[in-house]
């Protein structure tokens, strides 16, 4: 069973499905909701990490926390490179460097 995001499946057919059916309609609606998120960065990422470790009442490894980083990290190139292929197309506006009329001395800041 196929995931289609115009015609989503009730509570009640979602219970009347086959186990392998289910598996694959829940595979196939994480794959279409892929498209709609971004990775966490580093920041986030390990605060995450850090605040649910202290909600389940566990101590933070110091090998939980340098994973949690180097994800975060793997998510930051990943969305500094979406940056980059959208700004592929478009073209940088150059800075307005001609400046006229700009105030030298401190006897011109009052007029």
């Amino acid at each position: 069973m196929k995931y289609d995001p115009n015609n989503e499946l009730t509570q009640d057919e979602i219970d009347n499905l086959m186990e392998d059916e289910f598996f694959e309609y829940l595979d196939t609606k994480a794959e279409y909701l892929k498209q709609f998120t971004k990775p966490l960065g580093e920041y986030h990422t390990k605060r995450y990490v850090s605040l649910a470790a202290r909600s389940s009442g566990k101590e933070l490894t110091q090998k939980e926390f340098d994973t949690a980083k180097q994800i975060g990290k793997d998510g930051d190139v990943i969305n500094k490179q979406r940056i980059i292929d959208k700004m592929n197309g478009k073209a940088l506006k150059e800075p307005n460097t001609h400046v006229t009329n700009h105030k030298t001395h401190r006897s011109q800041w009052f007029d």
